[in-house]
C-alpha cells in the first residue's frame, strides 16, 4: 500500500543529518510539507530543504536552540507562520549525546544539557506545537536502544534521557488520545550517521556490529521508514507504542 502524506504539515526537529534527515525527505516524498529545524547546522538543514524541495514539496528552514523553552517556542511558531496550520505531523528528533562521560568525572552542567537537549526538548516542542495540532494528528518522538539497556561507554545520561523519553511517549499518548492525536516513538539502535561518527570509534562500532543478529549497522532510512508507517494511515489505531529498530540487538 502506498502511504500517501499529501499536502499534509510536518515539523521535523534536528533534521540537518542523520535520522531527522531521512525523515524529513521520507515524509516529503509521500507528500508532505516539512519545516526542517535545525539547531546549529543550518548548511546541513539546507541540504535537507533541498531533498525536500526535490520531491515537489514545501521545505522551511527554522532554526532554534531546543534546550530553551523560548528557544523552542520561536521555532515552532516561525514554522506554522510558514507552513500554515493545522500541523499534521511532529517528529521531536533533535537530540546529541553530547559527550562520553565516566560518573565521577561528569558534572552538573554537562549532566542538565544531556537531559535537556533530549528529554526536555521533547516537552518543550510538543507544548509549543499542540495549539497548531488538529485533531487526526500525529506526534513521533525520537528514543534510543540506550533506553533499553543502559547505553555504550560513558553514555548513561544519554540514557537516562532517552529512557525518559519513552515514558514521556506513553504519558502523551494518554493525555492527548481524547483529542485525537496519536503518540508514539521509535528506539533506534547503532545506526550509520554523523552521530557516530563523533562520538564512536571505529572500535567501538565494531564491538557494537558483533553483538547485533544482523550482523550489521542500520540505516537512517531504517528508521524514516519506521515513522512513516507511524504517521501514516495504517497505523490509526496505534498510540503510545515503542518501535525498536535495532536488527536484533536488543529484544523486549
Amino acid at each position: 500500500m502506498e502511504i500517501n502524506l499529501s499536502d499534509q504539515r510536518a515539523i521535523v526537529t534536528g533534521a540537518s543529518t542523520g535520522i531527522g534527515r531521512a525523515t524529513a525527505i521520507a515524509l516529503a516524498e509521500a507528500g508532505a510539507d516539512v519545516a526542517v529545524h535545525y539547531g546549529t547546522s543550518k548548511k546541513e538543514a539546507e541540504e535537507t530543504a533541498r531533498a525536500v524541495e526535490s520531491h515537489r514539496r514545501r521545505a522551511v528552514l527554522v532554526q532554534g536552540d531546543f534546550r530553551d523553552p523560548d528557544g523552542t517556542q520561536a521555532a515552532i511558531d516561525a514554522a506554522v507562520q510558514a507552513l500554515g496550520s493545522p500541523i499534521d505531523i511532529l517528529v521531536n528528533n533533535a537530540g546529541s549525546l553530547v559527550a562520553r562521560s565516566p560518573i565521577d568525572e561528569m558534572d552538573v552542567a554537562l549532566w542538565q544539557e544531556v537531559i535537556s537537549l533530549n528529554l526536555s526538548s521533547v516537552f518543550f516542542a510538543t507544548k509549543a506545537a499542540l495549539p497548531h495540532l488538529g485533531p487526526g494528528a500525529r506526534i513521533v518522538n525520537v528514543s534510543s536502544v540506550a533506553a533499553r539497556h543502559g547505553g555504550g561507554p560513558g553514555a548513561y545520561a544519554y540514557a537516562a534521557a532517552k529512557g525518559g523519553v519513552m515514558t514521556l511517549t506513553r504519558g502523551m499518548a494518554k493525555e492527548l488520545a481524547p483529542r485525537n492525536i496519536r503518540v508514539n516513538a521509535i528506539a533506534p539502535g547503532v545506526i550509520e550517521t554523523p552521530f557516530h561518527d563523533k562520538f564512536s570509534t571505529p572500535e567501538l562500532l565494531e564491538a557494537f556490529r558483533k553483538g547485533i543478529p544482523l550482523g550489521r549497522l542500520g540505516t537512517a532510512d531504517e528508521c524514516a521508514g519506521a515513522v512513516l508507517y507511524l504517521v501514516s494511515p495504517l497505523a490509526t489505531y496505534v498510540t503510545g507504542q515503542m518501535i525498536d529498530i535495532n536488527g536484533g540487538q536488543w529484544f523486549a
